[in-house]
């Protein structure tokens, strides 16, 4: 019986495995469109219809233009706009000098589109953005930000791998010293 207790560390260690290749599959998302801030509009390409995340990138510890811009998203050919959905939890990647957020999700067809950069914020994201004003007294370097669109992966997954990657750290240590005090 004691054996079988064993088998809790290749288990654990296969789990870490996924994990983790789960977590960095989510992070390292392929980029489908950079528009820099100072631009008021672009214009991109969906090749797979599905649901993608329109993201703020730009300087980490610096300040940002979040709570000074609306978006408006729509098909290039025919004008209609696309209605974006705010991100419930706001999930965010660092790095060492960036970091980048998302800010809205959607759902897009195959086709063409135009986003466009507008000076209607919302009034959350002004409240918000007014206690990083209070905070820092420099400008906005707007040359430092750019808004990215990645295919959308749900934050939960997020959760789930990290938890994924404890729970394999558990079963390994169980696997390790339960068959010696049992």
């Amino acid at each position: 019986m004691k054996q079988l207790f064993y088998l809790l560390v290749p288990l654990g260690a296969a789990m870490l495995i996924f994990s983790i290749r789960g977590l960095i599959g989510a992070v390292k998302a392929k980029l489908l469109y950079e528009q820099p801030y100072i631009e008021d509009s672009g214009s991109f390409t969906v090749t797979e219809a599905g649901n993608y995340g329109i993201w703020l990138n730009g300087k980490q510890f610096g300040k940002s233009p979040y709570g000074e811009f609306g978006l408006q998203l729509s098909i290039k050919e025919t004008g209609e706009m696309i209605p974006l959905s705010r991100s419930l939890m706001r999930t965010t990647v660092k790095g060492f000098g960036t970091a980048r957020m998302e800010l809205y999700t959607f759902h897009a067809e195959a086709g063409n589109y135009t986003l466009r950069r507008t000076d209607e914020a919302n009034l959350g994201d002004k409240m918000l953005s007014g206690i990083g004003k209070v905070l820092s007294r420099y400008p906005v370097d707007y040359a430092q930000f750019s808004f990215r669109i990645y295919p959308h992966r749900t934050a939960a997954l997020g959760v789930v791998y990290s938890f994924g990657i404890t729970l394999s750290f558990m079963l390994m240590i169980w696997g390790i010293l339960l068959p010696h005090y049992l």
